[in-house]
This record gives structure tokens, C-alpha cells and sequence, in this order.
């Protein structure tokens, strides 16, 4: 973490560290700290060098921002700090490096650098970094939200997958924003920081009073079924009926979720089968397996039907693409006409990208 050099244009941020404390008093420390600075907790070290952490704190007003880099640790925010220690906050974290596992509410969290967190601090919490870490954790005040957004707050965790598009698009504004104004925090730069950073977490969790559950956003209904549809893609039975019932939506509405996409939910989840074929495709590992077995491994009926839907997404055809004829200037392209690869719009014929005929 770099010094921040004294300027009348700098905001002076709180730096603190471990590092000068005796290894047996590093966690005292370091919750004294947190329930000054950041919220109440209780942390427990288990390297056998005990607890080696630093953080950079910027107040703004609204928004309160800190840069966490630690060695393995696990922090708890019981039922009983939570009355010791009130805080009304809604917390976004990104998870810059390391592995995490995330857990509120009877919800199990597994989080991997490039995701984010976002969960409230009025219930109890537990948070656990399996390596050295670092997070950004931006710090908003709850009752602020909820009065000029209308927002409420999340009753349990909610997961933005950097390998997502909906997921990518929050994580990656949140960086470029925090990152760059802790690295050099002007005074001038801090109002629309913090207006962007209120936009991002509110954005999220804006609803209409027709949306349930607790009012979610058409932004965090994307979230959660992106994340869905990810980790069962190699299920048989995903379709769109079984991710509808997941997020207790209607097959009509959930694919309005899907309608900035400019696809169905039909067809964003035979995008990203595709994607996960192409995978295997390029993975020199797959190699024993033949492009038929990769093909029905992802759901697709016939190895023709699987040619077909390749060829338009990506501009090639599977056995061309697995030798190695594909260059960054036809991944590229493969972006663009498979938009379950980034989030973004439709291939040249949508329809075709779905069950076999």
C-alpha cells in the first residue's frame, strides 16, 4: 500500500497496520480498530505468524471507503455484537485477491478474486479468507439508502460473479472507481465518488412495488440468475422453467430480467453451454474426448446440431476451432456473437441456439 504524500488537494486517509504491534495483541488491535473505524467484530488468525494486516480508511461523508489486505483470517459479527455494536450499514465488497467464503442469513457464500459481496450489518455475519487477501469494502449508511432511494435493505447476501455480465459490469465500475481514489484521494474527486458509489449499491437493489422477494431489482434478478444458470449448466433438467422457480418468478417475467440482453433466458442458457463446448475445445486436456461427447456433455442432441450453433457463434467450426485456427481476432468476434460469454446483445440468428430441432 502506498504512502498517500502530504497535499493540500489530498484527502489524509487512516492507515494502520499490525506490523508494529507484539504478534499476542494483533487481534485485540485489530477489532479496537475495526469497531472504531468500520464495524464491530471479532477476528481470529490461524498462521502460525498470527495476524499480519493493514487498511487505508477514507471517510466521505455518506460513503466511507477501506482497502483490507490481510494474511488468512476469519472475521464473526455474532448476534451479540450486533446489539453490543449497532451499525446500520450496507456493506459492497470486492474481493481484489485470494479466496473467501461468505456466510448471513443460512446462505453460504463462495467467493474468488474479482467478486463481490453485498450483505447489510445489522445481522450477524460470518466472513473467512483462506489466503492473503485484499478487498475494497465501501461502507454505506442504510437508513440513507432507504429514505432517498426507497430501497430496503437485503435480507441475505447477494453475490456479484465476476464471470458473470450482470456481475462484471458492478464489480468492474466498483474497482476502477475505488481503487484509483484510494491510490490518490483529491478532495475535488470525493463528492462524485461517493454519487457514484451510492448509484452502484442503490441501482442494485432499486425495486418496484411489484417485485418480490423485498422488492428486487431487475438488476439483482439478473444477478441471481446468472449465477444459477452457471453453476447448473451441467445439469440436464436447466431450463428456463427450473431457473423461474429458483428466483419464484414466472417464465414471463423472468425473461423481462433478460430483455437488456436482447435474448431469452432459452437462449442466454444454450449461450453459455456453448461457451462452456468451447472450453473444452480449447482445453488440450479434453483432448480424449471427442467433439460429439463434448457436444452432448453440454446438452446439444447431435453433434450437427452442436456444428451448426458453433459455427454462427464463433465463425467456425468445432474441429477448426479445437486445432487451433482460432486467433485473439476470432475470440473477438466469438464475444460479440456469443453474448453469454460477456453479457451483452444477440448472435446473427438467436433462435438457433437452443435444443436440437
Amino acid at each position: 500500500m502506498q504512502p498517500v504524500i502530504p497535499s493540500p488537494h489530498l484527502m489524509t486517509p487512516l492507515d494502520v497496520s499490525t506490523d508494529s504491534v507484539p504478534a499476542p495483541q494483533r487481534l485485540d488491535f485489530w477489532e479496537a480498530h475495526h469497531a472504531a473505524a468500520v464495524v464491530g467484530l471479532r477476528c481470529s488468525a490461524f498462521s502460525p505468524q498470527g495476524l499480519r494486516a493493514q487498511e487505508r480508511n477514507l471517510d466521505l461523508g455518506a460513503v466511507r471507503l477501506a482497502d483490507i489486505r490481510g494474511n488468512e483470517h476469519v472475521i464473526e459479527r455474532s448476534a451479540p455484537l450486533v446489539r453490543s455494536h449497532p451499525k446500520d450499514s450496507i456493506f459492497m465488497c470486492l474481493l481484489m485477491e485470494g479466496d473467501a467464503f461468505f456466510y448471513q442469513a443460512g446462505h453460504c457464500v463462495q467467493l474468488r478474486a474479482g467478486d463481490a459481496i453485498l450483505y447489510q450489518t445489522g445481522l450477524p455475519y460470518l466472513y473467512g479468507f483462506t489466503a492473503d487477501m485484499r478487498q475494497l469494502l465501501v461502507d454505506l449508511d442504510a437508513d440513507g439508502l432507504v429514505r432517498r432511494h426507497g430501497i430496503e435493505r437485503p435480507p441475505a447476501p447477494i453475490k456479484l460473479d465476476a464471470r458473470l455480465g450482470a456481475g462484471r459490469a458492478y464489480t468492474n465500475a466498483l474497482r476502477n472507481t475505488v481503487s484509483r481514489f484510494l491510490d490518490h484521494p483529491t478532495a475535488a474527486d470525493a463528492p462524485g465518488v461517493s454519487q457514484l458509489v451510492e448509484s452502484l449499491v442503490s441501482g442494485l437493489l432499486a425495486g418496484g412495488p411489484d417485485q418480490r422477494p423485498f422488492h428486487e431489482s431487475i438488476q439483482v434478478r439478473r444477478v441471481r440468475a446468472e449465477s444459477f444458470i452457471e453453476e447448473h449448466l451441467d445439469d440436464p433438467e436447466l431450463d428456463a422453467h427450473m431457473v423461474a422457480r429458483h428466483l419464484h418468478l414466472s417464465h414471463r417475467h423472468l425473461n423481462r430480467v433478460f430483455e437488456a440482453c436482447d435474448c431469452t433466458v432459452t437462449q442466454w442458457i444454450w449461450r453459455a453451454r456453448l461457451d462452456r463446448a468451447r472450453q473444452c475445445l480449447a482445453d488440450p486436456s479434453q483432448n480424449q474426448h471427442a467433439i460429439g461427447e463434448i457436444a452432448l456433455q453440454w446438452g446439444f442432441a447431435t453433434q450437427a446440431h452442436f456444428a451448426r450453433c458453433f459455427r454462427l457463434a464463433y465463425g467456425l467450426t468445432p474441429t477448426a476451432y479445437r486445432a487451433g485456427e482460432h486467433s485473439p481476432q476470432a475470440a473477438m468476434v466469438s464475444e460479440k456473437r456469443n453474448p453469454a460469454c460477456r453479457g451483452g446483445g444477440v448472435g446473427s440468428d438467436p433462435s438457433v441456439l437452443g435444443p436440437a430441432p
